[in-house]
Order: C-alpha cells, then sequence, then structure tokens
C-alpha cells in the first residue's frame, strides 16, 4: 500500500493499524481532523500512517454490521493538511476503504461495504471509487471492492 507524495511526485509506503482509546483520545487533541473521534472509541478505529511516522494522515472508524453481512465505515477522515490543493499526500482515503473491503472478504461478507455520507463528498466517493447510492447508503461489494483492493492496497511487488 502506498500513497502518492504530491509534492516529489513519489510513492511512499503507508501501513493501517487499530488504534486505542487513549491514542484516539490524543489524536482528537491535535484538530488536525475533522468529527469527535472521541465518539468513536466503542467501535473498530485505524490510522493511517507514512512509513516511519507515527502520525496519521488518515483516520478510519468501522463497524461490523453482522445481520447485513456488511462493514460500515462510520467515519472517515483526511488530516487537515491533506486536503484540497494544497494536499501534501495523496490516496489516503482509498486506501482506507480498500483496507475495509479486503476485511469484509476477510469476514466472510463478500466486499460489502457501506458509509452514509454525511458531507458533499456523496459524488466524489461514486466517481473516484464506484460506490453506488441506495439513497441512504453508499455501497461497495464483489468485483467493486476487489477492484479497490488491487487499485489501492496491494504491494507493488505483488502487482510487478
Amino acid at each position: 500500500m502506498y500513497v502518492l507524495n504530491k509534492i516529489t511526485d513519489e510513492k511512499q509506503a503507508a501501513t493501517i493499524t487499530k488504534i486505542d482509546a487513549a491514542e484516539i483520545s490524543q489524536i482528537n487533541k491535535t484538530k488536525r481532523f475533522d468529527f469527535n473521534w472521541n465518539r468513536e472509541k466503542a467501535f473498530h478505529v485505524y490510522k493511517l500512517t507514512v512509513e516511519d511516522k507515527e502520525e496519521p494522515i488518515g483516520l478510519l472508524s468501522m463497524e461490523e454490521r453482522t445481520k447485513d453481512y456488511a462493514l460500515e465505515i462510520r467515519l472517515l477522515a483526511v488530516s487537515k493538511e491533506n486536503i484540497g490543493q494544497s494536499q501534501k499526500f495523496g490516496r489516503i482515503a482509498g486506501c482506507l476503504i480498500a483496507f475495509v473491503c479486503k476485511e469484509s472478504f476477510k469476514r466472510g461478507f463478500e466486499g460489502y461495504v457501506c458509509l452514509k455520507p454525511k458531507t458533499k463528498l456523496e459524488l466524489h466517493y461514486i466517481q473516484q471509487y464506484g460506490l453506488q447510492s441506495t439513497g441512504i447508503y453508499l455501497i461497495t461489494e464483489g468485483e467493486n471492492s476487489l477492484k479497490l483492493i488491487q487499485e489501492y492496497y496491494e504491494n507493488e511487488q505483488e502487482r510487478n
């Protein structure tokens, strides 16, 4: 998995790791991310970091919806310095979405992932990541989820 350094145009290795309540509290204090992440402590929260750095550039909260055979992305955020034209890194949201798709397959949910778009990003999610609207949720599953995993999650060595 990699993010793209928009300044140097270089690919930089990235990792996603689960974080605990204490780390969520510390990250929330930095004000680098939208949303109150302390509200997500009861769910699975992950951070995306660039190789050799502990500071997250992306955050994700997800919930297993066993009855629906799906994973729900509750919150997804890119750090404020990586939003808009002056962003340092690209591909952050794509890496996080692909991670959830991969987790969905691991849990036997066939790549089913849903999210409720809370912002004007709904059209972006549809165009950029191939998500489909159900009216309330945006979803991805099966073939599209596999495509996202291949695009954002696979290591360069696996692709060559």
